[in-house]
């Protein structure tokens, strides 16, 4: 995790180029059709303490639902009438925080893969009072429960293409 965390600062201090990043093992990428299951593997392979999942039958035609657990804590996604990759996000960044927090790396907006990175919360707090809250949030927008990422329609699309242009 400690690489990853070097590579974004590295980015941030313009020691690596946009593409570089895009390319860098800092971004996970993830495909609208994602097995859910895989996405929350993926979180998981960037943290240094992991979250135990299972799996939970509950006779919904989109199959099992997902459980995440560590120590005394548990959660079931609570999927509505099928699995969708936002929520499958929303809920696992609001399960491992504050120790960890999984960010959309805004860049991948409008596209049907969509990338992000996980970093603990104090690495995170570092990049923002080193460079900038306003600058880390450009490209690592903070997800809560009411983020919308994948279940964006196109006029939002072009609604936060527009607002993070004028940001520039």
């Amino acid at each position: 995790m400690e690489n990853l965390y070097k590579e974004l600062k590295s980015f941030f201090a313009n020691d690596m180029d946009l593409n570089d990043l895009f390319d860098s093992e800092a971004i996970i990428w993830i495909d609208w059709r994602e097995d859910d299951e895989d996405v929350v593997n993926y979180f998981n392979d960037m943290m240094d303490e992991p979250i135990d999942i299972q799996t939970v039958n509950n006779g919904k035609p989109y199959g099992d639902d997902i459980v995440l657990q560590k120590g005394d804590k548990e959660l079931q996604i609570p999927y509505g009438d099928e699995k969708d990759r936002d929520v499958t996000i929303k809920y696992f960044n609001d399960f491992v925080q504050p120790d960890y927090e999984v960010r959309w790396f805004v860049e991948s907006l409008g596209n049907d893969t969509l990338g992000f990175t996980v970093l603990s919360g104090a690495e995170w707090a570092n990049l923002e009072d080193e460079f900038g809250t306003d600058i880390v949030r450009y490209y690592f927008e903070p997800i809560n429960l009411e983020s919308n990422m994948f279940n964006l329609d196109m006029d939002e699309v072009s609604t936060l293409l527009e607002l993070r242009e004028n940001k520039r």
